[in-house]
């Protein structure tokens, strides 16, 4: 009756486009009427079928409502282990709420962290499908990702340079110059090469001087602290380490893309209740971490 169309409706209930033929062919035995008639704007529905609609409609809700009310998910009671891959920076910002809550409302939950190995890459389908629950990372948008991988974008935000407040080169200010010469402590997962910041100093005649490199973020801070050198970090992780560290935060003299993190997981995880309960929680945090001010 929605579709008007026996091969999409096949597909909606998950039987092949025979097997609703026939199941099509024993209602109108059943009903003694066609029940649907070919048409050029598709299969139109008979009097009968207009006329038994309704009442069909209503007892599916009825019985949709009967068994999803047994439906339900006790994150109190529930033991549950979900496995998460997700960078450093991701575990600084979101972890600790994230564990209180669990600890006040779901104490037997258990969570497992993973690390990527790529930081801008996907997990791979079958990872999502098989052996991860969520991912959390630095990934983009939707629409370049499988289809059977669903994706949520927590937050974006800018690049900031990071430097201890005695940097003896840097001092509430950094030109293009002294960004290029300065040495830095750079970001790098396991088999990542030359990164944006070096593509776009190149672009303008200068290389990236990288005195330090290192597979975590938050190494960066406290290398910065007693030494003079610089980092590039997302804002939100600048400003968590700022007063702690005596740093100074900057505007990077380039235009560089924003830091995008995203929540991913794979459709068929989609509607398992736990999945959604997990999900929706790391949802709020998220809401409310973007929506504090930064300076």
């Amino acid at each position: 009756m929605s579709e008007r169309n026996v091969t999409r409706a096949a597909k909606r209930l998950g039987l092949s486009q025979p097997a609703l033929s026939n199941a099509l062919t024993r209602l109108r035995r059943t009903f003694d009427d066609p029940l649907f008639l070919r048409t050029p704007s598709g299969m139109t529905p008979t009097a009968l079928a207009q006329s038994l609609s309704g009442p069909v409609s209503a007892a599916l809700a009825q019985l949709r409502a009967a068994l999803e009310e047994k439906r339900e998910f006790d994150p109190a009671a529930s033991d549950r282990v979900f496995h998460v891959l997700a960078n450093d920076y991701a575990e600084i910002l979101l972890l600790p709420k994230l564990v209180q809550t669990l600890q006040q409302s779901a104490s037997r939950i258990r969570l497992r962290f993973h690390r990527p190995r790529n930081l801008f890459e996907p997990p791979s389908v079958s990872a999502l499908k098989d052996s991860l629950d969520l991912a959390l990372g630095f990934y983009a948008d939707a629409l370049t990702l499988d289809a059977s991988i669903r994706s949520e974008k927590l937050w974006e935000e800018r690049n900031v340079c990071l430097a201890r407040q005695g940097h003896a080169a840097v001092r509430g200010k950094i030109t293009l110059r002294q960004y290029a010469e300065a040495g830095h402590v750079a970001v790098f997962y396991k088999d990542e090469g030359a990164g944006v910041i070096d593509s776009l100093l190149a672009q303008k005649g200068y290389a990236r001087n990288t005195v330090l490199q290192v597979p975590h973020f938050a190494s960066v801070p406290f290398a910065l602290a007693g030494n003079d050198l610089i980092a590039t970090v997302p804002e939100r992780l600048a400003q968590t380490f700022q007063k702690q560290l005596r740093l100074q935060v900057l505007p990077v003299p380039l235009n560089l893309p924003p830091f995008r993190l995203a929540l991913l997981w794979h459709e068929r995880f989609h509607n398992d209740l736990a999945h959604q309960w997990l999900r929706n929680l790391i949802l709020e945090q998220a809401a409310a971490e973007s929506a504090k001010s930064l300076p």
